[in-house]
Order: structure tokens, then C-alpha cells, then sequence
């Protein structure tokens, strides 16, 4: 094969072009055809950059109260998930508050045998008006004698002042007499009246002192909650894809450049060496 370096040529009065110089010389080696466009750059994951910026600013947190940890979930729509750790003492705490508050639910429920023994019926306020009996029995055992000699008293000084039953004078002595006693019996009554918030009180106390116990239990130990601090600035995985893919079309375009300026000088000579046949 001959490959031309330089060709001269000349137009004549035809028209024609007609060759008068050429260098020239015989080629047997591989002949290199013309230089291919380079491929286009995949198109950067920005998805996947985006997702993993997201998840560069979840940083796990280890505290003595507890854990924060994140991981990668692709079930989840923002593709991490987080995960609280309690440590050991207060896992244990939560899980003990948490079964007693169980407790609770059971015995407003009736599910717990002995305690809807003692709460499947109304309190027991017998007690109330029993304690109030007593306590007016107890008063009024010291005014019976009193006033049944007071009573006695009193008629025989009615009988010394010369005055009957059944005349003026004596039935206004008995009944002011009567009053009087009628009064103290009235307070001693009011007395056994006031010991009744007591007992009800009592009764109460009683009644519920298997729940205050519970509550106390569930809530006496108080967690300590773990805090953990403000994720800082992500790290930019999407903006480092945007650069890369810049960075990646610039080579393309350079390469595509470089094909066609060399593909476009080659078919020059290509010509130029064809018209000198002409």
C-alpha cells in the first residue's frame, strides 16, 4: 500500500485536476482506522449519594445510660434505622416498672386471683357506723346515771318548793329539765358523728394499702433517660458524586473532541490523496 506525505496538484484549461508532485512510499504493516469516540460515563448514583450523606450525619452515640445506633435498612424509605440501647440496670428497672404496671392493669381487669378476691367486692364501711355506735355508747354510759339522778334531784326540789305534777309551775321545771338532757344527749351524739372521717379514713387505708404498695414499687425507681448530642454536619457524598461526574464529562467530552479534530484531519488527506487520482 502507498502512502502519500505530499501531493501537488494543478487545474487545467478542462477543469480537471491534474497530479505534477508527489512523495510518496509502500506501507505493508497494519493499517489504524479512525479513532473511535470514547464512551459516555455511567450516571452517577445520586440516590445512593444521597442516602449515604443522610446516613454519614447519623453517627452512633454509646453513653453509660445507653446506646443509639444506626444502621443501614433497606425495608426503611429513608434507608437507616435507628436502634435505643437501655444499659443493663436501667433495662432491668424499665422491664420491672413495666411489669407492675402490667400488675395494675391486671388487677383493674379482675386477672390477678388474690387480688380480685380482695377488690371483686365494695369496700367493707361497716365500720364506719359501728366505730360511731361504740363511741356514742361509750358517752352515753356516763350521762345515764348522771342525769337519772340529776332527774331525781330535780322532782324532789320541785316537792320541796310545794309544787305537784300537772301544775304550771312544775311541767315548765321538767321540761327545761328534759331539754337539758336532751342537749347533752344531742352532743354526745355529735361527738360519735365526728369520729366517722376517721374511721372511713381508716377503712380506706386499709382497703387500699395492697395498691399504694404497687405504686410505690412501680414508681419509686426512676429511670435515667439517655441523651445523646446534636448529629454534626454530614459528610457531602452527593456533592462528591455531582464532582465526579463533572470531572467524568469533562474527560468525555475532551476524548470526543480529540476523535472528531483527528477523524476530521485524516479525512482531509483521505481526500486530498483521492483527488490526486482524478
Amino acid at each position: 500500500m502507498k502512502i502519500y506525505t505530499r501531493t501537488v496538484c494543478e487545474w487545467q484549461p478542462d477543469g480537471s485536476l491534474k497530479l505534477v508532485e508527489s512523495e510518496s512510499f509502500d506501507y505493508e504493516g497494519p493499517v489504524s482506522l479512525a479513532k473511535d469516540s470514547p464512551s459516555p460515563p455511567p450516571p452517577p448514583d445520586y440516590k445512593g449519594a444521597a442516602e449515604a450523606t443522610a446516613l454519614s450525619q447519623k453517627t452512633s452515640q454509646y453513653t453509660p445510660y445507653g446506646d443509639l445506633v444506626y444502621s443501614g435498612d433497606p425495608t426503611s424509605p429513608s434507608g437507616y434505622k435507628s436502634t435505643i440501647n437501655l444499659a443493663p440496670q436501667a433495662q432491668q428497672t424499665l422491664d420491672t416498672q413495666m411489669g407492675l404496671s402490667q400488675e395494675m392493669g391486671d388487677i383493674t381487669r379482675g386477672q390477678l386471683p388474690n387480688v380480685q378476691q380482695k377488690y371483686g367486692t365494695p369496700m367493707d364501711l361497716s365500720s364506719v357506723p359501728a366505730v360511731a355506735d361504740k363511741a356514742y355508747q361509750a358517752m352515753t354510759s356516763r350521762l345515764d346515771p348522771q342525769w337519772t339522778q340529776r332527774e331525781g334531784m330535780e322532782r324532789t326540789r320541785l316537792a320541796n318548793q310545794g309544787l305537784s305534777p300537772g301544775g304550771e309551775a312544775y311541767t315548765n321545771a321538767m321540761r327545761d329539765f328534759s331539754q337539758a338532757r336532751n342537749d347533752a344527749y344531742q352532743q354526745a351524739n355529735l361527738g360519735a358523728i365526728s369520729t366517722m372521717p376517721q374511721t372511713y379514713q381508716l377503712a380506706s387505708s386499709t382497703y387500699n394499702q395492697p395498691l399504694n404498695i404497687l405504686n410505690a414499687l412501680r414508681t419509686g425507681a426512676q429511670i435515667q433517660n439517655p441523651q445523646f448530642q446534636a448529629p454534626g454536619a454530614p459528610t457531602n457524598y452527593l456533592g462528591a458524586a455531582q464532582g465526579q461526574n463533572a470531572y467524568d464529562m469533562g474527560l468525555y467530552n475532551t476524548g470526543v473532541g480529540e476523535a472528531n479534530s483527528f477523524n476530521s484531519g485524516l479525512m482531509s488527506v483521505a481526500g486530498a490523496a483521492a483527488a490526486a487520482f482524478f
